[in-house]
């Protein structure tokens, strides 16, 4: 059976020879160190825009040469052409997510990471340019902060929204409304307080991005089966968010609207 280690140097060996691929890193669990027997490989490269697609085409057909591809998902995008995939003779856990970005539109971007990052950290297999860039820190907009955090809150004061479908027996209807509009919310309150710099992860990783007794917080939140499950919950859930409201002042020193 092939194992990572087999697998990202037999791809790195080919890329590297690319003169039109300018870095190859891996992110996720490589990156931050935290690979373990149910880590897929977030492979990344920065390549000439022209051979974008192209190359990511190129390296499937290589894998397929080292074990039969028995599963594929792409996802083409103007600045991005990614693939994920699974070869045969490997760990049923070890996806390969193989993204290729384009050096003239996301280069610089996708290319810099912040020292001591807890989500995004690149394990740099080569960089020929030097285009992989490291920053201390990334400074925060406050009034951004602040603003998402009162559209989160207003959104969560609005439970009328999900109470109308639990008072009609609507139990799809309920469970929509209520994690698009209190579930939800509150995760990215807990996140503004917790990860500014990560608000947009949502419920990935947050185990690991989160102080334990939050991340078991949130996951009331989720843990729902009946609308008396969600009918508790909007108790629950006016209880955090006076909480976390609260932390929010105190880390920000922003006198939130108490309407």
């Amino acid at each position: 059976m092939l194992d990572r280690d087999q697998i990202i140097e037999y791809l790195k060996n080919f890329a590297i020879s690319k003169d039109y691929v300018f870095a190859m890193w891996l992110e996720g669990a490589d990156g931050l160190n935290q690979v373990d027997e149910y880590s897929d490989i977030d492979f990344w490269f920065d390549v000439e825009k022209s051979h974008q697609e192209s190359f990511l085409n190129e390296c499937i057909e290589k894998l397929s040469k080292l074990s039969k591809i028995d599963s594929r998902v792409d996802d083409i995008r103007t600045e991005i052409a990614q693939s994920n995939i699974h070869l045969e003779n490997t760990s049923e856990y070890l996806t390969l997510d193989i993204c290729v970005q384009s050096h003239e539109i996301r280069g610089a971007d996708g290319s810099t990471f912040y020292e001591n990052d807890i989500a995004e950290r690149p394990l740099v297999l080569f960089d020929k340019n030097n285009i992989i860039v490291y920053k201390n820190h990334r400074d925060l907009d406050i009034n951004k902060i602040n603003s998402i955090f009162t559209a989160s809150k207003n959104r969560i004061l609005q439970e009328s929204r999900v109470k109308k479908y639990i008072n009609r027996k609507q139990y799809l209807e309920a469970y929509l409304k209520y994690v698009d509009n209190i579930a939800d919310p509150l995760v990215t309150i807990a996140r503004l307080i917790y990860t500014p710099n990560h608000i947009d992860y949502y419920l990935c990783h947050i185990s690991n991005h989160l102080p334990k007794e939050v991340a078991a917080e949130l996951e009331k939140l989720y843990q729902i089966k009946t609308l008396e499950d969600i009918t508790n919950n909007l108790n629950y859930a006016k209880e955090l968010l006076s909480t976390y409201e609260q932390q929010f002042q105190a880390k920000y020193g922003i006198i939130t609207d108490k309407s």
